[in-house]
């Protein structure tokens, strides 16, 4: 259903996804309309669904566009999509698998190469347990899927493992991670997504565990023809060996007309006693296309305060920028620099990120 707002003077088409059909079937006209732009690798399935519908529903398109969206709603849930034939599955699972390659500037999980001076107390520790730097090598596996279990309901799930090796220093790091997200179609455009997660990473000297549940409410809106968007507020719990926090969490993802996807999170932690934890953070992603491949440059910043050491609080800063190119169709190379500043020198780190992305073959 097109249903037409009237918005400081300006026209704002807003499509309700499960009622599309009508509305489409006057639009099977003939010249195409370019929809390229609403499928921003960054951008999430829902949004760029949502996209499709404004720009189809709004302007005359070919029948092949069309069934595109009808195959794309279905697989948001929609049994009917466009009222025509065909069905996707309703339940998938898709195992995978990469090569890996990165930079580590924290191999074993050691401590700085420096001594640690509070006061006048200067402490030294044992070379044995120092960072090591280095290439890794390796592989990654696992599985992806989707059960469809309602009108515009559905869950998302994935499961994988990385193992990756030091030649230079022959030791070697393994992780896993698992999540399920539910995500409901409630009405009008409002989504209520629910998701649990969980990750790991072993190295020599540490083993770090961390999971985390999350409800959040989301809302696609569009700008016209030139912006759409998608706004989320949610809650979540964070859980590692250590502590447990609360967070606040809040999101805006916008497609743009210009072939330009952006992004703004912002995360707000609450203090835990004697413990260092983030407290805010703010995170800025920018995507797009350079010579006709995808790239995406991104900065953020975070503040953590609470801990102690030895009865000295601590806090800490974080600046992080990461720039990713797709310079092949399956080849990633990311690039970033990372700046952490302490009130206590010996956690001051500054380090170069340098990684090549292998996108996973499928089975």
């Amino acid at each position: 259903m097109l249903e037409l707002l009237s918005e400081a003077g300006k026209k704002i088409n807003v499509i309700t996804l499960r009622h599309l059909v009508a509305a489409l079937s006057l639009a099977l006209l003939t010249p195409t309309v370019s929809n390229a732009f609403c499928f921003q690798p960054l951008a999430n399935s829902r949004l760029q669904v949502f996209c499709m519908a404004n720009v189809l529903i709004s302007r005359a398109t070919n029948l092949g566009s069309v069934e595109l969206l009808d195959y794309r709603l279905k697989q948001e849930g929609y049994s009917r999509g466009l009222g025509l034939p065909g069905m996707v599955k309703q339940v998938t699972f898709s195992p995978y698998a990469w090569p890996v390659l990165d930079y580590s500037s924290d191999i074993n999980g050691g401590n700085p190469d420096k001594p640690l001076k509070l006061g006048s107390l200067t402490f030294y520790g044992d070379e044995e347990y120092i960072r090591k730097k280095g290439v890794l090598i390796g592989v990654g596996f696992g599985g992806t899927g989707r059960a469809i279990y309602g009108q515009g309901k559905y869950l998302d799930y994935s499961i994988g493992g990385t193992y990756t090796y030091s030649p230079k220093h022959k030791i070697s790091v393994t992780g896993g991670f698992a999540n399920v997200c539910s995500k409901n179609d409630v009405g009008k455009d409002f989504f209520l997504d629910g998701c649990v997660t969980t990750n790991r990473v072993k190295k020599d000297l540490t083993d770090q565990k961390a999971s985390s549940a999350s409800l959040s409410i989301a809302k696609l809106f569009s700008e016209g023809q030139k912006r759409f968007h998608q706004a989320s507020v949610g809650v979540q719990r964070y859980i590692d060996d250590d502590y447990e926090q609360n967070q606040i969490t809040m999101q805006l993802e916008t497609v743009h007309r210009s072939d330009i996807f952006t992004s703004i999170d912002v995360s707000l932690g609450d203090k835990v006693k004697n413990t260092l934890t983030t407290r805010y953070s703010v995170t800025g992603t920018v995507g797009t296309n350079l010579f006709e491949k995808p790239i995406s440059i991104s900065f953020s910043y975070s503040s953590a305060d609470g801990g102690k050491l030895l009865g000295l609080s601590r806090e800490e800063t974080t600046k992080l920028f990461g720039l990713k190119y797709a310079v092949h169709p399956r080849i990633n190379l990311i690039l970033g620099y990372r700046d952490t500043n302490s009130n206590i020198d010996y956690f001051d780190e500054n380090e170069a990120i340098v990684a090549v992305q292998f996108a996973p073959v499928q089975f």
